[in-house]
Parts: C-alpha cells; sequence; structure tokens
C-alpha cells in the first residue's frame, strides 16, 4: 500500500509539476533545488538595462535568516565549474515576458528567486543578478540580519525577486 501511495503521489506530482528538481550533493544545506524558465511572446533586445532601481518590501510572510538566502542567491546566479544541468542564472538569456526562477527547499522553509525581463526587453543575466536579488534581502527588514521577508526589485527592464516560504508556498 505505501508503495502505491508513493508511486501514486510521483504520478500526480509528475502530472502537474512545469521544471526540473535538483538533488543536491552532501555538503550543501538545503534538500532540493527545483527551476524552470516560464516562456512568453516577442523577443525584443536592448544594449544596457537602465533606468531607476525601485525596492519592494513585502513585510510579510515567512521570516528567514539573511545566511541561508545570500547562500541561495549565489548559488543560483554564479557560474560554478561543476556538471551540473543549467542551474545556474548568469549567462542565461531571458527574453520579454520569460521569469527564470528556482526554489531551494530547507525543509522548514524555501527560498524562490527569479528574474523576469518586463517592458519590452530582453537580456542575457550578468554579475548583477546577485546585487539586484539582493537588494529585496538588504533594503527590508533592516531591524537586523535575520527576520527577512524578501520583495522584489523592478528596473526600466527587469523584475529581480526574492522570496522565502514555507510548506511549498511563496508565503
Amino acid at each position: 500500500m505505501k508503495s502505491f501511495t508513493v508511486t501514486a503521489l510521483l504520478a500526480i506530482a509528475a502530472s502537474t509539476f512545469v521544471g526540473t528538481v535538483f538533488a543536491t550533493p552532501a555538503p550543501v544545506t538545503w534538500l532540493s533545488v527545483e527551476t524552470g524558465i516560464t516562456e512568453a511572446g516577442n523577443t525584443t533586445t536592448i544594449a544596457k538595462r537602465i533606468g531607476t532601481e525601485v525596492v519592494t518590501c513585502y513585510n510579510t510572510g515567512t521570516k528567514a535568516d539573511r545566511a541561508p538566502i545570500v547562500s541561495v542567491i549565489d548559488d543560483w546566479c554564479n557560474l560554478i565549474e561543476d556538471l551540473r544541468l543549467s542551474n545556474h542564472a548568469i549567462g542565461q538569456h531571458v527574453s520579454n515576458g520569460q521569469t527564470i526562477w528556482a526554489r531551494y527547499n530547507y525543509g522548514t522553509f524555501t527560498v524562490l528567486v527569479s528574474g523576469a525581463a518586463i517592458n519590452g526587453c530582453s537580456f542575457t543575466v550578468d554579475g548583477n543578478c546577485n546585487r539586484l536579488l539582493r537588494e529585496p534581502v538588504d533594503q527590508c527588514n533592516t531591524g537586523g540580519v535575520n527576520g527577512k521577508q524578501g520583495g522584489f526589485e523592478t528596473d526600466l527592464c527587469g523584475q529581480w525577486r526574492t522570496d522565502p516560504g514555507s510548506n511549498g508556498s511563496d508565503f
């Protein structure tokens, strides 16, 4: 009966999940990583992202310490010389209306990070990934390094989201 239940649950999960789940090797503290790309319409490119950066804080929802959130940001953004499949954002092209994302599962909470191309823009993710995703971490819930609830940074061409959540939810 347990085998049937697990098989049934896996069949349900496989039929509704869009993305990739990575099992992470032992030294890393998260349990799993889901990644994906949400596709959208036409492609327009610009040479350089410009405009004012605006940070919007959630100020509600799951609270997490800064250290594991920054660990997620660094892992997802940075191209590390290992053999993982496309788990990292730097170097990925994001077309207008497209969102790239990853959700890291720590067991007791998750951290969702994403980057979206907006306003007719397209871009290739560069070293700004880390900085832009850290902005809502460092500019929101500024009473200390703990109790971070995330938010998003929006500029003329992109929206970068850092969002701690619990029980598979972004809240």
